[in-house]
Parts: structure tokens; C-alpha cells; sequence
């Protein structure tokens, strides 16, 4: 089962603390528009990454025929497991800043201009086609793919913390050793002085060692140069990749509270369908998953589409939490055939 599963609908609860938290203060760190947009490539990637499961788990395999032995026992099997994913990540995490067309997949990452715990979730739907080698080490070194995907899952869902403004000022002692919410906000930032800085997922250590470790020192300005953030999943994880070819967004006035909640139940149902899809993926065909994913998918752009280009192609269309009496009509008269 997906760990994501677990994830999200905790992270909910943590993205509404956050917000009244915020909000008590004066400050707004959430967008709607770029929250739903986080969401949707979030359970997007939970849903891909169905198809990279099964060669994953094959090439791990694979590789655990040559293992060395090299895994220790007690405790210490864990310490250094959880070492050696770390700094797997950091590896992969500064290849892919580096490399151009891996960058392209991982910038939907960097891509939201409001920082807050929803944007740990929002991750890009081919990451697996530039980090799946990462996998390759620890099977190798002999440790079991159970223990892998565990230390590996706690790892991913423990970064989450840093993606937060709620702990405004450094960490000393601390930050040397770990990662907090200054470090990682440097990474997000576009300022030139924080470009391609602090790629440590969990231990700030790698960065330390190899040179990469920037403090916060200036109020950091999220984003991506040129690159607006997208409510559409697929245009999120695509706009990098052929920027030029992607629509102009329109500039965006601020959406009806009526819409807001049509949107909100909506995005809810998604992750209900979502969270019910992978609790019975074990009495379900392939073809049925895949048709499930598709029809959470091709939900998700249709609204996302909507979101970003309701000022433009869709000003005369509107969001309803009670349709038009013709609309129910319609429905109860279709009911009836």
C-alpha cells in the first residue's frame, strides 16, 4: 500500500493548522488556487507511480542477488540504512538541479511561489524516471526491499516539516547536524544567492561536507523565475519541459467562496476515490486500476484547466454548489430513461 495514502489526509489536517496559525499572525501563506494545484500533484503521483511499482521492485530484486552482506545488525542496521538513503538523496537531489532535463521533472517541486506544508506534497509525476538508480546501492549493500521501503517512506513523509515559514529564525547545534524549515526554505528560493543551495533531505551534514550549505541570510522569494505556477497537474508537470508551447495564464481575480467550496468538495472527493482505489488495489485487475487512474487524472487537468484559464476561455462559465433548475431537470429526467 502507498504511503501517500497516510500522508496526505494527515497533511491535511497540518496544512489547515497552519493556515488559522498564519493567519492569527497577519500573514497569508496559502493560496487556494496553488493549494489545489500542490493537491492535484500529489494524488497524481500516487497514482503513476503504479506503474513504476512492479520494475522498481524487480530491478530490486535483481540487484539483491549480487549483494554484498554488508548490512549490519541491531540497530545499526537502521542508522545506516537511514545514512545511506540520505545521502542517496542528496546525490540524486543535486543531479537533478544540474542536469537540464531532470531538472525540467523536478522544478514542479519549485514551481510554488506560496511556501507552506502543501508544497512537500507537491511532487513531479516522473520523479522516478531520474532518482529510480537510487535504489540500486542498499540492494546491493544487501538490505532487505521491506526495510528499504520503510526507512525510505519515513524518510520522504519526514521531510514534509521543513516546508513551512512557521519556524522563522535558524536552528543552532541543531542545523548542523539536521535539516530544518530556514534550511530548506534557502533551497527554494530564486534569489541568486540561493540558487542550486542546501540539497539535504533529512542531515544537513552532505552539505557542510560538499559546499552546497547557504544560511538564510535575506527574505527568500519562492518560485521559479518565468515560470507561473499551474492549478492543471499535467500543465505543472509538462510547462518545463516546452514552456513556449504551453498557454499564456490569464491574470487571475480572486474566486467566488461558492466556488472555492465546489472546487474544495470536489478535490475531497478525489482524495476519498483516491484513498478507496488503493485499499481494494489488491481485489483489482490491472485494467482496473488503470481505468481508475485515468479518470482521476483526466478530473483533475478538466478542473485544473477551469482554475487557470477561468478568466479567458471560461468567463461566462460558473461553478455552482446548487445547480440551475434546468441543470436538475435534466439530471432527474435522464434518472428516468
Amino acid at each position: 500500500m502507498n504511503p501517500l495514502l497516510f500522508i496526505i489526509p494527515g497533511f491535511l489536517g497540518l496544512m489547515l493548522a497552519e493556515h488559522f496559525i498564519t493567519a492569527r499572525q497577519g500573514k497569508s501563506v496559502y493560496s487556494f488556487r496553488e493549494t489545489v494545484g500542490n493537491l492535484y500533484c500529489a494524488i497524481g503521483q500516487v497514482f503513476i507511480e503504479i506503474f513504476f511499482k512492479i520494475p522498481l521492485m524487480g530491478l530490486y530484486y535483481l540487484c539483491g542477488k549480487y549483494a554484498a552482506s554488508m548490512t549490519p545488525s541491531g540497530v545499526w542496521k537502521w542508522i545506516v540504512l537511514f545514512v545511506v538513503i540520505d545521502f542517496l538523496f542528496w546525490l540524486s537531489h543535486m543531479i537533478a538541479h544540474k542536469v537540464p532535463w531532470m531538472w525540467a521533472i523536478h522544478g514542479v517541486h519549485h514551481q510554488a511561489e506560496n511556501y507552506n506544508f502543501s508544497v512537500g506534497l507537491r511532487m513531479p509525476w516522473w520523479h522516478k524516471l531520474t532518482a529510480f538508480w537510487i535504489i540500486i546501492p542498499p540492494a546491493l549493500m544487501g538490505f532487505s526491499i521491506v526495510d528499504y521501503i520503510l526507512v525510505a517512506s519515513l524518510h520522504g513523509s519526514a521531510q514534509i516539516w521543513t516546508h513551512t515559514t512557521l519556524f522563522k529564525n535558524r536552528i543552532p547545534i541543531f542545523e548542523r547536524i539536521f535539516v530544518t524549515p530556514s534550511h530548506h526554505r534557502v533551497h527554494h528560493g530564486k534569489n541568486k544567492l540561493y540558487i542550486d543551495k542546501n540539497f539535504g533531505g533529512l542531515l544537513s551534514i552532505w552539505d557542510y561536507i560538499f559546499k552546497t550549505y547557504q544560511p538564510e541570510t535575506e527574505p527568500v522569494r519562492f518560485g521559479i523565475p518565468k515560470i507561473k505556477p499551474r492549478v492543471n497537474p499535467l500543465s505543472s508537470n509538462l510547462v518545463q519541459f516546452i514552456p513556449k508551447a504551453m498557454p499564456a495564464l490569464p491574470r487571475h481575480r480572486s474566486l467566488k467562496l461558492e466556488e472555492k467550496l465546489v472546487i474544495a468538495g470536489y478535490t475531497l472527493a478525489l482524495i476519498g476515490g483516491v484513498i478507496l482505489v488503493f485499499l481494494n488495489e489488491g481485489h483489482m485487475t490491472m485494467l482496473a486500476r488503470t481505468l481508475s487512474c485515468a479518470a482521476v487524472l483526466t478530473s483533475m487537468i478538466l478542473a485544473g484547466v477551469w482554475m487557470d484559464h477561468r478568466e479567458d476561455w471560461f468567463k461566462d462559465v460558473e461553478l455552482r454548489l446548487i445547480p440551475s433548475p434546468r441543470v436538475i431537470t435534466l439530471l432527474i429526467g435522464l434518472l428516468l430513461l
